[in-house]
């Protein structure tokens, strides 16, 4: 009982949706005029071909019309004559010659009596007597069961009496098209009735999932705006605990500070990475909304490299790691600096964290119009059906050594973002078990 209520409910709401109701306005009105205009021909050509069958009738009768003339002063004569139009034309079924006299009509020559004295009764019969005029029309013939043509040619004869020339034709011709296209329009009204349910299926079930689609997107953007506001909500507590970690830290006294080092490290260390994530929470935000500012700027990037490494060196030798970077000369660049340190320190950050030993290697050369930076490790690499998931949001290569890595899955989404917003690309390379090499390019100008 409670599904035709729902489903009331559905149409109502389509039915106010302009996206359903427009084009659902355009899906019945194109078949329905296509048929209008099939049914409009189809009777055109229905009157075209009576016209065509009729103009053939009265042009027998006309080519007829003088050797009758001739022909009547001899009766036998004209006997043959009819018999002999008769069977010259299959189309012909009787051909009779009427004659009027003291307003009436009689058999004078006749193939067929029946016919003969059918056509006195018909009016155009009489018509013809009065006029000089061709006359013919359709009547309908009980013994063959179809339409024929009745045609009333008047014959000019000098005599007090008039002369009138009767034929009568089959159809059959006319029949066959007809039915033929009968059928023919009957299979493109059903076509036309296939084609409109298959577009309204496909209209409904698009309409379903744009809405569903546009439903998403709210959410999507109702979730962005929930996470901008939480990441800004929580930016402040975070920042009072690490102040609050500083003056408890100051507040311990020598001898106590061996043994609270290690808890204090990690509660410090925890700290920072909760900043971290608020902090790249906001940055997927920025970028989502279209908020991220690119302020351009001469840049040498290989000053913005060698700044980075030597941020980033207190954490590579805490691992024993080495990085290795040799600046080749680099054409000035017009970008922007800050956010090139960004993703520069993305890269190294990542290759520190997933390298167990070995090396860090850095190159950035220029290749004609394109300057293309690789930050490549000796890591534990990456597994090759991971790889093209590896700048998706929130991912994370998932395999045990990574486990124990603490992250977010947003760095590489968010230098992916910023490289493609300075008008370049990024492109990963690895070797599972061996390494990894990351490369992004940028344009010179």
């Amino acid at each position: 009982m409670l599904v035709f209520p729902k489903f009331s409910e559905k149409i109502k709401s389509f039915a106010k949706s302009a996206i359903f109701i427009y084009p659902l306005i355009v899906i019945i009105s194109i078949p329905l005029l296509l048929a209008l205009n099939t049914f409009w021909n189809l009777r055109s050509f229905n009157r075209d071909v009576n016209f065509f069958i009729r103009h053939q009738a009265v042009g027998i009768a006309d080519t007829l019309k003088p050797s009758i003339e001739k022909g009547l002063e001899n009766r036998d004569e004209l006997y043959i004559l009819l018999h002999t139009a008769t069977n010259a034309n299959q189309d012909i079924l009787s051909v009779s010659i009427l004659t009027e006299k003291n307003n009436k009509i009689d058999v004078l020559a006749t193939t067929n009596n029946d016919d003969a004295n059918e056509a006195i009764k018909l009016k155009h019969t009489q018509f013809a007597l009065g006029s000089d005029q061709s006359f013919a029309g359709l009547i309908y013939d009980p013994d063959i069961r179809k339409n024929v043509w009745s045609v009333a040619v008047p014959l000019e004869i000098e005599s007090d009496n008039k002369y009138l020339l009767s034929l009568k034709m089959k159809t059959d011709t006319v029949e066959e098209i007809l039915s033929r296209t009968s059928k023919d329009s009957i299979t493109i009204l059903i076509i036309l009735i296939i084609i409109t349910l298959i577009l309204l299926a496909n209209h409904f079930i698009f309409y379903k999932k744009a809405l569903r689609a546009q439903q998403l997107a709210e959410l999507d953007r109702l979730k962005d705006e929930f996470i901008s506001m939480a990441a800004h909500e929580l930016r402040t507590p975070i920042t009072a605990l690490t102040g609050y970690l500083e003056l408890l830290r100051d507040k311990i006294s020598p001898s106590q500070l061996p043994d609270l080092k290690e808890d204090l490290d990690t509660l410090d260390s925890l700290t920072s990475d909760l900043h971290n994530l608020i902090d790249d929470l906001l940055e997927v935000s920025r970028i989502e909304q279209n908020r991220l500012k690119i302020e351009t700027g001469k840049v040498q990037l290989n000053e913005v490299i060698t700044k980075v490494i030597k941020n980033l060196t207190p954490l590579a030798l805490q691992k024993n790691l080495v990085i290795k970077f040799t600046p080749n000369p680099l054409t000035e660049i017009n970008s922007d600096g800050e956010r090139l340190r960004q993703v520069v320190t993305n890269l190294i950050g990542n290759s520190i964290k997933y390298t167990l030993k070995g090396t860090i290697e850095i190159k950035a050369e220029q290749k004609e119009k394109m300057i293309e930076v690789t930050v490549s490790d000796t890591g534990i690499g990456i597994p090759a059906d991971q790889l093209p998931k590896l700048f998706g949001k929130f991912h994370r290569v998932k395999d045990k050594q990574t486990r124990e890595v603490r992250g977010t899955g947003l760095g590489l989404w968010i230098t992916k973002q910023i490289v493609e917003m300075l008008g370049g690309k990024i492109l990963a390379q690895s070797i599972y078990g061996t390494g990894t090499s990351i490369s992004f390019t940028l344009p010179v100008s």
